[in-house]
């Protein structure tokens, strides 16, 4: 039996490189669209205030939400899109209703991405750590992560390599 698709779908307000993009839509409704209409079966919410114009009440209510449009068994995992840098901000994600959180290698020491992974796996969520290149990806396997994106936009410069993915995908 082929394995099932999961289909991951993202609510985010703005971006450095775009601008302005959702800012009027209301996070729980545009989550539950999502999980619907779209099958999502995890909604990556932006809670970065400055760049993104995101809060952590766009994940509460993505999470409120679909509980309430949907079964338990097919709600969707809710993951906390930031710069998570420490245990606190981890934390608090798992009080406002993240089942997830995104951890950047690119912005996170070897040493406290592996503390991150182990405090994230003490609250019951297994981290997606993200990566821009073969370098990373070997910080983030060295970090013990399992769950491994590839983010294709060079965060310094926010350029787009769609070869990233190729590269990156070779290391595997």
């Amino acid at each position: 039996q082929a394995p099932r698709m999961a289909l991951a779908a993202e609510f985010k307000r703005a971006s450095p490189s775009k601008g302005d993009i959702a800012t009027h839509l209301n996070a729980g409704e545009q989550a539950v669209k999502y999980t619907k209409a779209g099958g999502a079966n995890i909604i990556s919410v932006l809670t970065e205030s400055h760049w993104f114009k995101g809060s952590l009440d766009d994940m509460t209510q993505a999470r409120l939400e679909t509980s309430k449009a949907v079964s338990d068994d097919s709600r969707p995992a809710i993951l906390r899109k930031d710069f998570v840098i420490n245990e606190y901000m981890i934390a608090e994600a798992a009080a406002k209703g993240a089942d997830t959180v995104l951890l950047i290698v690119a912005v996170l020491p070897q040493h406290v991405l592996t503390r991150l992974i182990g405090f994230s796996r003490s609250l019951g969520m297994e981290p997606l750590v993200e990566v821009h290149a073969d370098t990373e990806l070997d910080v983030a396997i060295k970090a013990g992560a399992k769950v491994i994106g590839v983010n294709n936009r060079n965060l310094h410069t926010f350029q787009m390599d769609l070869g990233t993915s190729e590269r990156v995908a070779r290391e595997l």
